[in-house]
């Protein structure tokens, strides 16, 4: 039976004054938007008739750069996002500890010393709440970590460690603080992550139904190289994201880790049309601002010595041959890029080696520019994942690192609106919350919710510019704009259903709208009590 969606305000995302009174379904697809006269034209007894309780309906919000399976990881782990009182932090990894057998790893998510008085742990503490078990505390931006004696120990790293390329390891008078950073990180991580297809099901199951609650549809996700095989990651999506009865509806891009890319490509992996569709090639260019390790033309204004630039994870030739390696199999590069070193780099590279016709290379965070990138990337055939709740993580402190010169040109989301240039909002997730109206309310108003001020207003979003991060350009990001990213007759049925009408809401509190509804293929997915 056809589904007919009413009393509600349905917005189409054509423009901000397109509205209509309901919505016709029949298999998955739009047949009809309806306006009240239509509704009134039509024998209603003859659909399933689903009401939206005066709700607002939206085309289904879809997240343009987050880690799926990273997030039902961490909500298994030990979850430090936000906590702001270190004897709290403390007591939860204790805590945690006594429930662990010989031998288990104590992972923990989330550390952030922004929110702690500056508070840092290091191997020591943590020696003291955990010292028979390895633990690896990661920080909320996961490219930097605490680990304790017993984790150097299992892995055999001393003090006398040289440092690996593209990361570091913390000394203090030549002694090991417990910090690393980047790719320092990866051997402890991946003895850390003792996961098989079985596990990582059950990780996604719980992933993707905390997504639905926040009205999510759809991800273009990256978890392909962090686990022992990608098979089992790959195979987990199989089973869990379809149609099916046995199956959670939500549509799926993968990207692909440089590291499984090549073997993915010639096993040539398959997927499911509709559901798990491949996306480009990712790798890291280099790490990020809350470790002092997104790699910047000039140092950070708050080093003494003058002499931290940020860690470059690749030379420029090393960086070229990444490029060069999805080109080799005619496909498109993402890269994160959190300084505008490391955005020059990415940029100097693809210029050099274009991406075939067709596609567009994807720029991940993309945090720092300034008038000359803006224009270079203007000019490319690119498209750009980009993170409103940034602003509000990452500013003040940010500022004290790169001068309010370099601050200027954070997260210049109007500017590159303004130049044509496609980005689509995300979150990050588990770094952020995965919440697109979290997103909004930051691109909106460039302040945390209750605060004042905002961090460069000029950069500052229109409300519909803001949902079309998850909206219509994350339709332009997927290039599947002949079925997405709008309510229109013939196009895919997913939609969000939000409590309060956004456009309509004082913009100070569009953090407070709650989605009431999550619809993908004409199904319900998620409904709020």
């Amino acid at each position: 039976m056809k589904k007919l969606f009413k009393n509600g305000t349905v917005y189409t995302m054509n423009h901000s004054e397109d509205t209509y009174a309901g919505v016709i379904v029949d298999n998955g697809i739009i047949e009809a938007v309806l306006s009240q006269e239509d509704l009134k034209g039509i024998n209603q007894n003859n659909f399933e008739v689903i009401d939206l309780n005066g709700g607002t309906m939206l085309p289904g919000f879809v997240e343009t750069h987050i880690h799926v399976m990273g997030t039902g990881v961490w909500l298994s782990s030990v979850i430090l996002n936000g906590e702001t009182n270190i004897e709290n932090v403390k007591e939860k990894i204790k805590q945690k500890a006594k429930t662990l057998e010989a031998g288990e790893w104590l992972v923990a998510e989330g550390y952030d010393e922004n929110l702690l008085n500056g508070i840092r742990l290091d191997k020591s503490d943590l020696d003291e709440l955990c010292k028979d078990h390895p633990v690896i505390i990661k920080r909320v931006c996961r490219h930097a970590a605490i680990v304790n004696s017993k984790a150097l120990e299992v892995i055999n790293i001393q003090d006398d460690v040289e440092n690996p390329d593209g990361g570091s390891y913390e000394k203090r008078n030549g002694q090991l603080t417990g910090w690393v950073y980047d790719t320092a990180m990866e051997p402890f991580e991946e003895l850390a992550s003792n996961e098989d297809e079985q596990s990582l099901t059950k990780h996604l199951e719980r992933a993707i139904d905390y997504l639905y609650q926040f009205g999510i549809t759809g991800s273009h996700t990256e978890d392909l190289g962090y686990y022992e095989d990608y098979k089992d990651v790959l195979n987990a999506y199989k089973t869990v994201v379809g149609d099916k009865d046995n199956q959670r509806p939500f549509r799926v891009r993968l990207l692909r880790h440089f590291s499984v890319y090549e073997q993915m490509m010639d096993e040539q992996a398959t997927f499911v049309d509709g559901w798990l569709e491949p996306d480009a090639m990712k790798f890291y260019a280099d790490g990020a601002f809350g470790g002092s390790t997104a790699l910047m033309k000039e140092s950070y204004s708050n080093d003494p010595t003058g002499e931290n630039y940020g860690l470059a994870i690749y030379t420029q030739e090393a960086l070229n041959e990444k490029v060069k390696l999805a080109r080799n199999y005619d496909g498109a590069i993402a890269v994160h890029m959190i300084g505008d070193k490391a955005c020059e780099m990415v940029l100097d590279a693809i210029e050099k080696y274009p991406a075939p016709k067709g596609l567009r290379d994807r720029l991940i965070h993309i945090s720092t520019l300034n008038e000359t990138l803006l224009n270079r990337v203007s000019k490319l055939p690119v498209i750009c994942d980009v993170q409103p709740q940034f602003i509000t993580s990452d500013f003040p402190w940010v500022q004290e690192k790169v001068g309010n010169e370099r601050a200027r040109y954070l997260y210049p989301f109007k500017s590159m609106l303004d130049l044509g240039i496609i980005i689509g909002g995300g979150s990050d997730a588990p770094i952020e919350t995965p919440n697109p109206m979290l997103g909004v309310h930051a691109a909106v108003n460039r302040q945390s919710y209750g605060e004042d001020g905002a961090y460069f207003i000029e950069e500052a979003l229109s409300i519909f510019d803001a949902i079309s991060l998850y909206t219509t350009q994350a339709s332009e990001i997927a290039q599947t704009t002949d079925r997405t990213g709008k309510i229109k007759s013939g196009y895919e049925a997913d939609f969000t259903v939000l409590d309060k009408d956004p456009f309509k809401t004082n913009p100070k509190e569009l953090a407070n709208i709650q989605a009431t509804k999550t619809i993908v293929n004409g199904k319900i997915v998620y409904e709020r009590v």
